[in-house]
């Protein structure tokens, strides 16, 4: 393949690469959020139904009370804190991950061979052939 075919092969990859990733990270996005919001909706909502459910039904004193209200928002802290952190890559990008590295060697493979054959075929590269040519030439001719 020519070096600028996989360049731009290399490019696609990457692009698809940094798409996956960009959704993948818009879902810990997404899922930080609602723990957030969950956060303080249940800080101002549910707080007040547990504290009164503790101490009505289970006969805890107000300090124990207020302390299972605050184990339980901990519990769901840690549950969607353990989402949001939770990444791991598709499929896709795995793959597409695979194809920009092969992508990658086959590019500086190219252009090294490209850089060879213009050195070669360059005018140093004339100049060196011409002047090993005549050496080998005078090594075989009879020299009289």
């Amino acid at each position: 393949m020519k070096p600028l075919e996989l360049g731009q092969e290399v490019l696609s990859a990457q692009g698809q690469i940094l798409s996956r990733s960009a959704m993948r990270i818009g879902r810990r996005v997404a899922c930080a959020l609602v723990a957030v919001v969950f956060l303080l909706f249940a800080a101002i909502s549910f707080h007040g139904f547990l504290w009164a459910f503790f101490i009505s039904v289970a006969g805890l004193s107000y300090v124990k009370a207020s302390l299972c209200v605050i184990g339980v928002d901990m519990l769901f802290v840690l549950i969607f804190a353990v989402l949001a952190a939770w990444s791991i890559p598709d499929v896709v990008e795995i793959e597409a991950r695979i194809l920009r590295d092969r992508k990658l060697v086959e590019l500086k493979q190219s252009i090294a061979i490209t850089a060879v054959t213009g050195l070669l075929l360059g005018p140093a590269g004339r100049f060196t052939g011409r002047k090993l040519f005549s050496l080998i030439r005078s090594f075989f001719s009879h020299s009289k």
